[in-house]
């Protein structure tokens, strides 16, 4: 019997998933956030302080915690997207995906032949899988929209055949748009660009995810309807737990 690959799971059952990204490296942080019930926690190669080797025990850790690793990658590269999976990331984030061609690559990168070009080498995945068959292998594949030109060019990034998910990126994509960065308040524009990025997943039957800062915004985002909110970062988390008792500690 195939093992379903969890995420898919969940999406199959119309349950928003709700996870936390990691930019500090260390197994044991990582495993106590793992712990308090997110159903995952992302590995953030891109813009979080984590190598390879420590990222493979922070994959440990969140199994060790019960949810579910996913990585973010650094970016659209074969090598990057490979090496996570096969050290046991049951999906993998693209950032900065602009085209339906960067679409296509990051889809070919997570999938074997013949539809994909991944190379076969699960030395850690199909320990923890359970399986060397490659339709248990199979990841789930998220890219990242978060830039004007990824917007105009969503439809067709949206029809990638393979895709399994958009990640929006509202940071980026303010940037992109000239306008302040504001989770609370997001401008205008970028409303409209989000709107517009879920009217085209929804269109193509591709989930769709996006990235908050904190319960209250991550709240707003389970209620619009994503299938995928992740809550916050543990950088903010933690400084800004530091700073509110800190303030108590310091009141009168």
């Amino acid at each position: 019997m195939a093992k379903t690959n969890p995420i898919r799971a969940a999406w199959a059952q119309d349950r928003t998933l709700h996870g936390i990204w990691c930019a500090m490296p260390g197994s044991v942080p990582t495993e106590f956030i793992a712990r308090q019930g997110p159903d995952y926690v992302c590995i953030d190669y891109q813009h979080g302080l984590v190598d390879h080797g420590v990222g493979i025990t922070m994959i440990q850790a969140i199994e060790l915690g019960g949810a579910i690793p996913i990585a973010r990658v650094g970016g659209n590269d074969p090598w990057a997207i490979t090496r996570v999976l096969d050290a046991g990331a049951r999906a993998v984030v693209v950032p900065m995906v602009n085209s339906p061609g960067d679409a296509a690559a990051a889809v070919r990168a997570c999938r074997y032949p013949p539809h994909g070009d991944r190379s076969f080498g699960p030395t850690r995945a199909k320990e923890v899988i359970g399986s060397a068959r490659l339709d248990d292998l199979d990841a789930v594949c998220l890219v990242m929209v978060e830039t004007a030109e990824a917007v105009a060019n969503v439809q067709a990034i949206a029809a990638t055949p393979g895709l399994d998910a958009i990640y929006i990126g509202p940071a980026d994509l303010s940037i992109s748009l000239g306008v302040p960065i504001n989770h609370q308040e997001p401008h205008h524009r970028l409303r409209s660009a989000v709107d517009q990025i879920v009217a085209a997943a929804r269109v193509h039957g591709v989930a769709v995810g996006i990235q908050a800062v904190n319960g209250e915004v991550a709240r707003r985002y389970t209620k619009a309807g994503f299938d995928m909110v992740t809550v916050g970062m543990d950088t903010f988390m933690l400084t800004s737990a530091v700073q509110e008792h800190l303030t108590l500690a310091r009141a009168d």
